[in-house]
C-alpha cells in the first residue's frame, strides 16, 4: 500500500512539472483513449447483439429446415403406416383375426393364409430398399399378427396393449404417433435406441378398431438430415422428447441439467447457456408431430471471431488516426506553447530582478493580451515599488519620532522636578513616582522591538497615570481593564499613552473639580479595542474630525510629544486603512477614544 501511494505521488509530482505542450498532448490522449475506450465497449455491445441477432435468425433458418425435412421424413415413414388402413389383404386378416376366439393361432385356413402371404408382400416391397426401418410389426386386437425385423423374438409378445406407443396410436385416430427413443424388451439382441412410429388401424368399412401398426426407425436418416446443417462445425442441432431425453444425438454432452432448466423456464424461443465454462447460444423450435424440442446450439466464441478481427482492424485505424492527430496537434501547440514560453522568459527575467524588461508583444490573440498584461503588471510593481520605499521612509520618520519623544524635555524636567522636591521633603510618595519613572522607560525602550503585548503597554500607561496622578494631585482618578483573551495578543508600542496624555491635557486639566479616566482593551469578533474615556470637558464634531488631520491642533507639546495623528498613522501605516484611532465626544460631559487593530497572537517559542 506504502509503494503504490509513492508511486501515485511521483507520478503526480511529474504531471505537475510537466510543460503546457506535453500536458496538453497527454490530456487529448487521455480524453481520446477514454472515448476510445467507450467506442471499443458499444462497439462490443453492439456487434455482439447483432452477431446473436444475426445467429438467432440464421438459427431459426436452419430449424424451419430441419423441422421441414424431418417432416417429411415421418410423413414417408406414416405413408407405409397408412397402408394398413387401405390394404384389402391386410383388413380381412385382421378382421379374421378379431373374430377368431384365439387369436391369429388358429387362423390357419386358406383364406387367411392368403391373406398374410399378401399383406407380407406389399410391405416387404415397401421396406426392402430402406435402411432405416429396424422393424415393421402390426399387432390385432389379441395377438402379433406380422412381424418384419432385424431382430428376433424372445417369445410371443403378451400384454402389449399396455405400452405407451399403442395406447397413443389407439388415442388418436387417423394420426401417426411418434415415441422413443426406446428399446424393445420382447427384440432379441436388440441393443440400439429406435424412434417408433405407431398408428391405429380401423376398419375401412366401419371404422371399428383392427390394431396397431408400429414401425422402429434407426437415427440413421435423422442424422443424415441434421450433419447437412453446420458442416463447418460452427454449431449443433440436437433433438430432445417430451420427456427431456436427447433423441439426437445421442449421448451429445452439451445438454446438461442446468440447460434444461433454463429451456423449460425460459419464455423466449433463445437464450445463452454456460456449458462447461464456455457461452452457447441456444434457439428452440417445436417439432409438432413428435412434440419434440428441435435445438440449435452454437458457440458463442466461434460467432466472436469475425467481431474481434474486425475490431482489430479498427482498433489499428484509431491508433493511425491517433499518431497522425499527436503530429499535428503537436505542430499546433507548437505554434501556442511558444509565445507563452518567451512570455515566461520575460516572467524569469522580472523574477530575477530585471523589472525594466517588458514582454514583446507579437499578436493580438491571448498570449498577446497575456503580454500587455504582464507589461502593464511591471509598471504597476515598478510604482507600487517607489510608493513602497516612501512609505518605509514615512515608517521609519514615525519610529524616529517615536524614540525621539520616549524622553520629552518637558514631561521628564516636571517629573525630575517633583522627584526632587518630594526627596527634600522627604515624601514617602519619591519611591513610588521614581520606580514608575524607570518602568515607563524600560517598557518604552522595550529591547528595541516594535511590538509589544497589550498588558505591558497597559503597564507602561499606568506607570504614565501613577506619576502624572502624583504630579496632579485628586485632580483624576483611572482604572484599567484587560480582558483575558487579549492580554497575550501583541500590537505596535506606545499607541495608548498619547491618547491618555490628550485626555489629561485637554479634557481633565481644563475641567473644574475632579475627573476620572477609564481604559479597557478588549476583543470584538476577528478586533481587538482599546477604548480611553474621561469625563473632562470633551469636545465638539468639528474638533473630532479635525483631531486626526493633518491640520490638527492637538499635537502636544506639554505632555510626553507623541501627537494623536502619529499615533493614527503609525497604525494605519502597518496595519491597513480598516484599523486606526476614533474619537467621539460630547461637548461638556466627556470625550471617548477607541484603538481598533488587528487581533495578533503571540507567538510561543
Amino acid at each position: 500500500m506504502q509503494e503504490k501511494t509513492t508511486m501515485i505521488k511521483k507520478i503526480k509530482h511529474r504531471y505537475d512539472y510537466m510543460g503546457i505542450k506535453n500536458k496538453t498532448l497527454l490530456q487529448v490522449f487521455v480524453v481520446v483513449i477514454f472515448f476510445m475506450l467507450i467506442f471499443i465497449g458499444m462497439f462490443l455491445f453492439i456487434f455482439t447483439k447483432k452477431i446473436e441477432s444475426d445467429n438467432v435468425t440464421y438459427s431459426r433458418q436452419l430449424l424451419q429446415n430441419a423441422n421441414k425435412r424431418l417432416e417429411n421424413y415421418f410423413d414417408e415413414i406414416a405413408s407405409i403406416a397408412n397402408e394398413a388402413n387401405y390394404n384389402y389383404y391386410l383388413q380381412n386378416y385382421l378382421i379374421a383375426e378379431k373374430d377368431n376366439a384365439e387369436g391369429y393361432s388358429n387362423l390357419t385356413n386358406a383364406k387367411s393364409m392368403q391373406d398374410y402371404e399378401m399383406s407380407s408382400k406389399v410391405f416387404n416391397s415397401s421396406l426392402n430398399s430402406r435402411t432405416d426401418v429396424t422393424s415393421l410389426m402390426i399387432f390385432g386386437k389379441k395377438s402379433l399378427l406380422l412381424h418384419k425385423s432385424i431382430y428376433e423374438f424372445w417369445s410371443v409378445v403378451q400384454e402389449y396393449d399396455s405400452y405407451p406407443w399403442y395406447q397413443k396410436a389407439i388415442e388418436t385416430p387417423n394420426t401417426s404417433v411418434i415415441t422413443g427413443p426406446m428399446r424393445h424388451e420382447f427384440l432379441k439382441d436388440n441393443t440400439e435406441q429406435t424412434i417408433s412410429l405407431s398408428r391405429r388401424i380401423s376398419s375401412y368399412e366401419d371404422g371399428s378398431f383392427l390394431g396397431v401398426i408400429l414401425i422402429d426407425l434407426n437415427l440413421n436418416k435423422i442424422a443424415e438430415i441434421f450433419e447437412s446443417f453446420y458442416a463447418n462445425g460452427e454449431g449443433a442441432l440436437c433433438i430432445l422428447n417430451d420427456q427431456g431425453q436427447i433423441v439426437y444425438p445421442m449421448n451429445y454432452d452439451k445438454v446438461t441439467p442446468q440447460l434444461l432448466e433454463k429451456l423449460n423456464s425460459s419464455a423466449k424461443d433463445n437464450f445463452i447457456a454456460r456449458i462447461d465454462q464456455e457461452e452457447y447460444q441456444v434457439v428452440a423450435a417445436t417439432f409438432e408431430k413428435a412434440d419434440w424440442k428441435v435445438l440449435s446450439i452454437t458457440s458463442t466464441g466461434k460467432l466472436k471471431e469475425s467481431m474481434y478481427d474486425t475490431l482489430g482492424i479498427v482498433i489499428a485505424a484509431i491508433v493511425l488516426v491517433m499518431v497522425i492527430l499527436g503530429v499535428a496537434l503537436s505542430r499546433i501547440l507548437k505554434g501556442v506553447v511558444n509565445p507563452i514560453l518567451r512570455l515566461k522568459g520575460h516572467i524569469d527575467l522580472a523574477d530575477e530582478g530585471h523589472l525594466s524588461e517588458r514582454a514583446e508583444v507579437l499578436n493580438h490573440n491571448e498570449t498577446g493580451a497575456l503580454s500587455k498584461s504582464f507589461n502593464k503588471m511591471l509598471d504597476r510593481i515598478e510604482n507600487l515599488m517607489g510608493e513602497v520605499v516612501n512609505e518605509q521612509e514615512e515608517k521609519r520618520k514615525y519610529e524616529l519620532q517615536a524614540l525621539q519623544a520616549q524622553i520629552n524635555p518637558h514631561f521628564l524636567y516636571n517629573t525630575l522636578d517633583s522627584i526632587i522636591w518630594m526627596a527634600e521633603a522627604k515624601n514617602s510618595d519619591v519611591v513610588p513616582m521614581t520606580e514608575a519613572l524607570a518602568k515607563l522607560f524600560r517598557i518604552s525602550l522595550n529591547k528595541g522591538n516594535e511590538f509589544i503585548r497589550i498588558e505591558d503597554e497597559m503597564e507602561h500607561v499606568r506607570n504614565y497615570l501613577v506619576i502624572q496622578s502624583m504630579r496632579y494631585t485628586d485632580k483624576f482618578t483611572y482604572h484599567i481593564e484587560i480582558k483575558d483573551e487579549v492580554r497575550y495578543c501583541k500590537t505596535i508600542k506606545l499607541i495608548v499613552q498619547p491618547i491618555v496624555e490628550n485626555s489629561i491635557y485637554h479634557g481633565i486639566k481644563k475641567k473644574r473639580g475632579k475627573g476620572r479616566i477609564d481604559i479597557l482593551a478588549y476583543r470584538e469578533k476577528e478586533k481587538l479595542c482599546i477604548r480611553i474615556q474621561d469625563d473632562g470637558n470633551g469636545m465638539n464634531e468639528e474638533i473630532c474630525r479635525a483631531i486626526l488631520t493633518k491640520d490638527s491642533k492637538f499635537e502636544n507639546s506639554s505632555g510626553s510629544g507623541i501627537g494623536v495623528k502619529n499615533v493614527n498613522e503609525r497604525i494605519q501605516l502597518y496595519f491597513g486603512k480598516e484599523y486606526g484611532l476614533r474619537y467621539t465626544s460630547v461637548l461638556g460631559e466627556g470625550t471617548t477614544a477607541e484603538l481598533v487593530l488587528p487581533v495578533i497572537e503571540e507567538t510561543i517559542g
